[in-house]
């Protein structure tokens, strides 16, 4: 405990000394040429330190122009018009006692030459403040330096990824995560393969949305992640090679190459990835048994795993964009990964009585390889009505993957003397699971006299899945293979149909928007083997209601209220067993049932710096991870049930600021209590924990293209149902230097270096009496370069794109760009 408060000590003292300075400043003068104003001209005002971009404006047809709201700093001014040669001021300071500054008059000179691109390099924030999201710079982080997507999305505010890779927000379980606005169906163990096998150098944005509007699909309790990767529009050819080595137990290297080329109608984009990593997670795990809650300890089974796994993803994602006319653009967008992984590990079981006496050792021996293949195609269609803002586009998506994962788990068990007990138990596994997804949606845009927006659409789905368990023992008395009583095939078909309709209007201060989403869901499952299936059929509206209020320049409130359904993943509902040893296994459960969850918050934002919400969340049919331990021969099953209600109550505030010209400070607080009523195993379940999450980040700008990071996050002790967290955090390092004529660029990166980022869990409930503490690579020293190119740098709007496999991909854990 003292060093949990030695280390959040440290987290905090990062985040002091802000400061309190509140001066505004204005900038006013006058753009002409040859003694007549210039209408039109573009004013930018940039640092003096780093050109970054503070604000811009345009002056009026006489060349009049007034900048206000600007902080006390170091300044310099940039002029720019059509046909003119580019204007750059000498610096200026405002301060307390020199807050107006007036240029003199600016007289530009024509230019004779052809318009060349002026370059304005702007400096994004780590974190940006949104009224209906916050927004995640990747790039703007120098830790993020030879990570990968996972290890971004755990640091990232209010996101929680706990050891089996479910990842939570703001305290609360059933996030959806999309990937370029697609959503992925895997269980959460393959999303996290997924993304621990996706750079973080291929990502440019995270996208956190705890309050997703009917537009979207109603899945995810507590709202959703999207994950942007990187892709750029601009005229001519561009794009970016990142190279990556990190250094931990094992070494891992993340690379990628990107590459635009857009040509009059025509845009071209390809994304190459090529990764290998190799990690190990160790794994302590204390039984007491007992025979009932009350009684003595009549055994301890006392485990200790060592296991290693390498993985290595090829990635290949290449697309078109057919700018048909002004108004019509077509496109399509391919992806293929091949994800080619293995490893194996020894675990021993100390068996001791209730007296703390050695009866017997049990070792498991586990091999395994991994193959997994996705393959993906979207064409989408978009096309502009008027000048209104009436627009309609189209998404149709297939998606499928392809996975093979043979091992085998070979049990010895020996007296306390080393000597074998009986005959080993040997066990040859294969699980290969195919995955097909076909999705189709249509949105349509239409504004009523400039006032009212309505949003429509429909969306269609189907997924199928066919999973195959072949499990085979060696018979000793027969010297032959035989097959398992645990062998199984499971095949689960689902279609979703949906419909929405969502109106907006901002009157003066106010903003107003309502949505309903209607989803039908039929769904079949069935065990092949054994001929069981399940059908369900069922209906349920989702409603959204937004109110926002802008109260001055400075102060922007909103509520909002949302329903939202978190379905069970597929694999969750596959009822096959997975053995870790001869004592513990997991097994999916075919009778999981959907969780629903209804949702208030209420928000403010103050100049886009500070953001709090409030919230209120109730969830029924909560999904959570529940451990079933048989009295019969003590062992452990893993699964996952229908429980409990929770109800979340939590406080978050988000502060984002350059505190001077060298300092920038992100801070993230949440405060959350989560309360648990229900039954587990038949056992009542009422209990509730109050604790707090941190993140923070600090970066710092030098001379000379020299920049550093000092970041870190600590979450204190977490309740999910029946198991306890203990807390759990790490600080790391980072330093960055601009090479190359600012096209390059270095990053060192040092990832807890104090090696404090592990779990340590405690479930004591009904008969379970168990401790656990999970090691992985986490302690890693990463260098990472990364060099642009690109010609004709003129910046074009990107497309919005989104596809209409969103929510199907998700339940997988898996995910396609």
């Amino acid at each position: 405990m003292q060093k949990s408060f030695i280390f959040l000590s440290v987290l905090l003292a990062l985040a002091q000394a802000v400061n309190a300075q509140t001066t505004s400043g204005q900038i006013s003068g006058k753009i002409q040429a040859v003694n007549e104003g210039i209408s039109g001209a573009t004013i930018s005002i940039l640092k003096f330190k780093d050109s970054s971009l503070v604000k811009m404006s345009v002056c009026d047809k006489t060349g009049i122009y007034k900048i206000e709201k600007i902080a006390a700093g170091h300044y310099i001014l940039k002029v720019t018009a059509v046909g003119y040669t580019p204007f750059i001021s000498k610096p200026f300071t405002i301060t307390a006692d020199n807050s107006r500054i007036v240029i003199p008059t600016i007289e530009l000179v024509k230019t004779s030459k052809d318009l060349q691109g002026v370059m304005v390099t702007v400096t994004r924030p780590l974190i940006e403040n949104k009224i209906d999201k916050l927004v995640v710079n990747v790039e703007a982080a120098i830790s993020n330096a030879g990570s990968t997507a996972l290890e971004v999305l755990e640091k990232s505010p209010g996101v929680t990824v706990d050891r089996d890779g479910n990842i939570s927000l703001k305290g609360k379980q059933g996030v959806i995560v999309l990937m370029d606005g697609k959503q992925t169906y895997l269980s959460a163990a393959d999303l996290a393969t997924l993304l621990r096998n996706t750079p973080a150098n291929q990502l440019d944005q995270i996208e956190i949305m705890s309050q997703p509007s009917a537009k979207f699909d109603a899945s995810g309790n507590s709202g959703m992640v999207n994950i942007k990767t990187k892709k750029n529009q601009k005229e001519g050819y561009n794009g970016s090679l990142s190279l990556s080595y990190t250094q931990g137990k094992y070494p891992k290297t993340n690379n990628s190459f990107v590459f635009n080329r857009r040509k009059g109608k025509v845009n071209l984009f390809t994304t190459v990835g090529v990764s290998y990593n190799k990690n190990f997670l160790d794994i302590d795990m204390t039984r007491n048994i007992r025979d009932n809650a009350s009684s003595p300890i009549t055994s301890v089974f006392n485990q200790e795993t060592e296991n290693y796994r390498y993985d290595q993803p090829n990635t290949v994602k290449a697309g078109i964009d057919l700018f048909a006319n002004k108004k019509t653009t077509l496109g399509a967008v391919v992806n293929f990964t091949y994800l080619d992984a293995g490893g194996g590990g020894e675990s021993n079981t100390n068996i001791y009585n209730g007296s703390n006496i050695l009866t017997s050792i049990n070792t498991a021996n586990t091999d395994f390889t991994y193959t997994w293949q996705n393959y993906s195609a979207n064409v989408n269609f978009r096309h502009v009505i008027d000048a209104t803002g009436r627009e309609i586009t189209a998404d149709a998506d297939f998606v499928r993957y392809h996975k093979t994962n043979p091992g085998t788990n070979d049990n010895f068990t020996y007296d306390a003397g080393q000597h074998l007990i009986g005959f080993p138990f040997l066990l040859r596994m294969s699980t290969p699971s195919d995955l097909n997804i076909y999705t189709a949606k249509a949105d349509y845009v239409h504004l009523i006299k400039k006032i009212v927006k309505i949003e429509a659409g429909i969306k269609s789905s189907y997924v199928s899945t066919d999973n195959i368990a072949d499990y085979k023992y060696y018979d000793n008395p027969t010297l032959s293979w035989k097959v398992d009583s645990r062998t199984n095939h499971f095949k689960y078909n689902e279609n979703i149909n949906a419909a929405y309709l969502n109106a907006s209007k901002q009157v003066k201060k106010w903003g107003y928007q309502f949505g309903l989403r209607l989803e039908n869901t039929i769904a079949k499952g069935t065990q092949i083997t054994n001929s069981q299936s399940f059908k369900r059929n069922y209906t349920q509206l989702f409603p959204t209601a937004y109110i926002s209020y802008t109260a001055g320049k400075k102060n922007t409130f909103a509520v909002s209220y949302g329903k939202r359904i978190d379905r069970p993943n597929y694999q969750d509902m596959n009822p096959f067993t997975y053995f870790l040893d001869k004592f513990s296994y997991r097994e999916g459960n075919p009778n999981l049932t959907p969780q629903f969850t209804q949702n208030v918050e209420v928000s403010h934002n103050y100049k886009g710096q500070l953001n709090s919400a409030v919230n209120y969340t109730r969830t029924t049919d909560v999904i959570s991870d529940v451990f079933t331990q048989n009295d019969l021969d003590s062992t452990l099953a893993y699964t996952k049930q229908n429980i409990a209600t929770r109800r979340n109550i939590g406080l978050s505030v988000n502060y984002n600021k350059a505190i001077n010209k060298i300092w920038s400070l992100t801070f993230f607080v949440n405060v959350y209590n989560n309360h648990f009523n229900g039954f587990i195993n038949k056992a009542l379940l009422d209990v509730g924990y109050t604790t707090f999450q941190v993140n923070t980040s600090n970066q710092f700008k030098f001379k000379k293209g020299w920049t550093a990071e000092i970041s870190g996050l600590y979450r204190y002790k977490t309740l999910d149902a029946s198991s306890i967290s203990e807390p759990i955090g790490m600080i790391s390092f980072g330093a960055a230097k601009q090479i190359l004529k600012n096209l390059g660029t270095l990053r060192l990166n040092v990832r807890d270096p104090f090696y404090t980022m592990y779990f340590r869990g405690n479930t004591k409930f009904d008969n379970i009496d168990m401790k656990s503490t999970v090691k992985f690579d986490s302690r890693t020293v990463a260098i990472a370069f990364t060099y642009r190119f690109g010609k004709n740098q003129n910046n074009i709007p990107q497309r919005k794109r989104t596809n209409a496999s969103q929510e199907e991909q998700n339940r997988t854990g898996q995910s396609s760009n």
